[in-house]
């Protein structure tokens, strides 16, 4: 064998490694995926800690909608003081809003913000409304007191 002849040499090509598997994920994809989880769950709970608020003015606008396409006023006014107070026991801070009626009822609503239009407003409608007798009560009266509903839901957001 001639020691400068290399094409005798048992030599094998150069052999590239092989192509990099995807599993196991490095440690920097763990952690995007751990801050994502993070961030799916902190959004499902904002989403939904806001449930109720989303369907009281659904349910709101719906009673709009309703007086609007020709609803009797008194029967919008029932609505309204359903959708009030069930959305009022579910941010009640632990008081018996139930068992609230008349001024009772309108100055536990005031309390939940810095105004007084229900116990001297429009909201005075929530005591004889759902009560009155057909043609008793005005439509303009029941859409003051749908936005003022509206507003007053609205408001609830930062005080739980």
């Amino acid at each position: 064998m001639n020691p400068t002849d290399y094409s005798e040499l048992p030599l094998r090509d150069i052999h590239l490694p092989g192509a990099v598997g995807w599993w196991p994920p490095a440690p920097g994809w763990w952690i995007l995926l751990g801050a994502l989880a993070v961030a799916a769950g902190i959004l499902l709970w904002r989403y939904r800690s806001h449930f109720r608020e989303r369907a009281a003015l659904r349910a709101l606008r719906a009673v709009r909608a309703a007086l609007e396409s020709g609803a009797l006023p008194v029967e919008c006014v029932q609505r309204i003081s359903v959708v009030v107070r069930r959305f009022a026991m579910s941010v009640g801070g632990g008081l018996p809003v139930a068992g609230l009626t008349g001024e009772q009822w309108l100055r536990f609503l005031d309390s939940r913000w810095d105004r007084n239009t229900f116990a001297e407003g429009a909201g005075r409608l929530m005591i004889y409304g759902p009560y009155a007798p057909p043609g008793r009560v005005a439509s303009e009266d029941v859409r003051s007191l749908n936005e003022l509903c509206i507003e007053w839901v609205s408001a609830q957001r930062g005080q739980r």
